[in-house]
């Protein structure tokens, strides 16, 4: 089973994903290729040079690419065969709203798919987003882009306002253990 997240810069997407991968047998991470700058313990990228990305990205390597917050992410044809190759285990991915809608539609017949959005309110995104060291001006970018993230929400599975980290896995748990997970 593959489970994206989605939702606005700060929603909590990998803190989510590193919580419900503590512990479990069978649940990965899907990383994103991106050329972006390495913050503290960021672990759901495979970070890349400019040059390497578009390397990669020429000789066919990624399923989709997007340009967001001026960084490049992709995700990684690799890692959508492991998805398909084994049904038996539980893939988890942050993954912009775009993508995921690639994604989705691509695995339709492949493997099972469930998609989370993540939200918070702008205050509580803009005061997370100085707090990880974001600067005024790419937190009032990261806000700009979260108005259009917001209009695919009625597209995922499910919605979760996440401003309790705890009450949010818990939910995702609950609906991961019934797929048996």
């Amino acid at each position: 089973m593959f489970v994206i997240l989605s939702g606005v810069s700060g929603s909590g997407k990998n803190t989510v994903i590193n919580e419900l991968l503590k512990e479990k047998e069978n649940r990965f991470l899907i990383k994103s290729a991106t050329t972006r700058e390495r913050r503290e313990s960021d672990n759901a990228y495979q970070f890349m040079t400019e040059e390497e990305f578009d390397r990669r990205q020429a000789n066919g390597e990624f399923f989709e690419t997007v340009q967001a917050h001026t960084c490049r992410y992709a995700t990684q044809n690799s890692e959508l065969k492991k998805i398909i190759e084994n049904p038996q285990n539980l893939y988890l991915k942050d993954i912009d709203v775009v993508g995921a809608q690639k994604i989705v539609e691509f695995l339709k017949d492949k493997a099972k798919v469930f998609t989370i959005f993540l939200d918070v309110s702008d205050d509580v995104l803009h005061q997370r987003l100085l707090e990880r060291g974001e600067s005024e001006e790419k937190a009032q970018l990261r806000l700009s882009r979260g108005k259009m993230e917001r209009t695919y929400k009625q597209k995922y599975d499910l919605v979760i306002h996440n401003d309790d980290l705890n009450k949010t896995v818990k939910i995702i748990d609950k609906i991961l253990k019934k797929e048996g997970f």
